[in-house]
C-alpha cells in the first residue's frame, strides 16, 4: 500500500481521519519505516513532526514539520519539542542505528555505544521530553525487532537494545498507564529498506537470505509496520498497553 494514495487497511480503503489534527512526532522520520509512518499519518490528517539525524527532499506535504535533531542530545531535543505547541497526541520512538554483523570480539566499542546511544538513550530523551506535553488518550509506539525474541549471529549491539527496548516499554506503560497514556511496541521482521540493502550490499542478497526465514513467502514492506502503527495508535487496541506486536511474516514461529 502507498501511503500516498490516502487509504487505511482498517476501514474499507477510505480515509477516516483516525488522526485528524493530531500532533504526531515519528524519529527516524527521514527513512525507511519512520518515512512510511510518516506518510501514513499526513494521509490521515495528522499534523506530523519528524525528527532525523537529515532529511531528504523525499516528501515535502502540509503537515509536515521536519526537524534534523540528535535524538541522543537532551537538550537539542528538549529545544525543538519546545516549538511544538504544547501538544503531542502520539509519539513513534522508531529511530535506531544497525552495527554490522560482527562477533563480539570484533566490534568495536565506539560501535557498542553508539548502538546503545541511539536506540536506548535516544528513546529516552525523546519520551522523557514528549511526556510533559501527552495528555490523557496519549499513545507511544517503540520500535522493536525479531531479535529482541530469537538471537542471531553477529547482532549482540543491535539485539541487546531491541530486547531492552521491550522492557522500556512494559515498565514505561506502568509509569504512565494512570495518565491515561498506552505505550505498545512493535518488533518487524526484514522489511525491505535501502538500509537492509546497504546492510546486505544488494536486494538479491537480502532475498537470498531472508526469504527462506519468513514463512509468509515475502519480505516485510514499510507499509506493512505502518499498518499495525495505525492499530496500535487507534481507538481499536485501546485496551492494549505494555504488549508487543510481532509483524515479522512468522519468523518467531518457526
Amino acid at each position: 500500500m502507498a501511503y500516498d494514495e490516502p487509504q487505511c487497511p482498517y476501514r474499507g480503503g477510505a480515509v477516516v481521519g483516525e488522526f485528524s489534527e493530531q500532533v504526531c512526532l515519528v524519529t527516524g522520520g527521514g527513512r525507511g519505516i519512520g518515512l512510511e509512518v510518516v506518510k501514513m499519518f499526513l494521509a490521515e490528517g495528522a499534523i506530523v513532526h519528524s525528527l532525523d539525524i537529515s532529511h531528504s527532499d523525499v516528501i515535502r506535504k502540509a503537515g509536515l514539520l521536519r526537524h534534523d535533531c540528535d535524538i541522543t542530545d537532551l537538550q537539542a531535543v528538549e529545544d525543538v519539542v519546545g516549538t511544538f505547541g504544547g501538544k503531542v497526541d502520539v509519539l513513534i520512538n522508531n529511530a535506531a542505528a544497525v552495527t554490522r554483523a560482527a562477533p563480539i570480539t570484533e566490534l568495536g566499542l565506539d560501535e557498542w555505544n553508539r548502538t546503545l546511544s541511539v536506540n536506548l538513550t535516544g528513546a529516552f530523551c525523546v519520551t522523557r521530553s514528549v511526556l510533559p506535553l501527552m495528555g490523557y488518550g496519549g499513545r507511544i509506539v517503540n520500535l522493536s525487532s525479531t531479535f529482541a525474541h530469537v538471537g542471531s549471529p553477529g547482532r549482540v549491539a543491535y539485539s541487546t537494545t531491541k530486547g531492552a527496548m521491550l522492557a522500556f516499554t512494559r515498565s514505561l506503560a506502568l509509569d504512565v498507564a494512570e495518565q491515561g497514556i498506552r505505550v505498545n511496541s512493535v518488533s518487524p521482521g526484514g522489511i525491505a529498506t535501502d538500509r537492509l540493502l546497504e546492510l546486505f550490499g544488494s536486494e538479491e542478497a537480502a532475498q537470498d537470505y531472508l526469504l527462506p526465514l519468513h514463512p509468509i513467502g515475502r519480505m516485510g514492506k514499510p507499509a506493512d509496520i505502518a499498518d499495525a502503527i495505525w492499530f496500535l495508535c487507534s481507538k481499536r487496541s485501546s485496551f492494549m498497553t505494555g504488549a508487543d506486536m510481532l509483524v515479522d511474516g512468522g519468523y518467531t514461529a518457526r
